[in-house]
C-alpha cells in the first residue's frame, strides 16, 4: 500500500527502520545511509506535529476572522449609514472617507403587475409584428 500521508509515511520509515536494524550487519554499506534515515526520522516526527498543531490553531483562528470581518461589516454599514445621513447620501466627501455614495441610477424600482402585464403584451405584440411577413 503507498503512503498518501504524512503520517503514514513516518509509519512505514519507522518500520523500515524497526525491521531492518537486527539484519543491517548483513548488508554491507547501509549503515550509514540506515543511519541517516534515524536522523531523518527523528527531525520528521516532531516537524509534522508542529504541523498539525498548527493546524487546529489555524481553524480557530480562520473562525474568529470569519466573524470579526462579518461583525466589522455590520459596524461599517452602520457607521456609512449614520454620516450619510448627517452629509447627505449622494454628498461625494463620503467617497473621501472611503463610503460610497449613494447613485440612483442604476437602480430599478418595482414595478407593479399593470406595468409589468404591458412590458410583456408590448413585447408579445413586437414578436408578432417581426414574425409578419413583410408586405402582407
Amino acid at each position: 500500500m503507498k503512503a498518501s500521508s504524512y503520517s503514514d509515511k513516518i509509519d512505514a520509515f519507522q518500520n523500515t527502520v524497526d525491521n531492518l536494524e537486527p539484519d543491517l550487519p548483513k548488508y554491507p554499506g547501509a549503515a550509514v545511509i540506515f543511519d541517516e534515515m534515524k536522523l531523518l526520522l527523528a527531525d520528521l516526527r516532531p516537524a509534522h506535529a508542529a504541523v498539525e498543531s498548527h493546524r487546529g490553531n489555524q481553524r480557530v483562528a480562520v473562525q474568529m476572522r470569519r466573524e470579526l470581518a462579518v461583525r466589522g461589516v455590520q459596524v461599517h454599514r452602520r457607521l456609512s449609514a449614520l454620516v450619510a445621513a448627517h452629509i447627505g447620501f449622494a454628498n461625494p466627501i463620503l467617497a473621501t472617507y472611503g463610503i460610497n455614495p449613494e447613485n440612483n441610477t442604476n437602480r430599478k424600482g418595482r414595478r407593479s403587475k399593470k406595468e409589468l402585464a404591458a412590458k410583456k403584451a408590448a413585447a408579445a405584440a413586437a414578436a408578432v409584428a417581426a414574425a409578419a411577413p413583410a408586405g402582407a
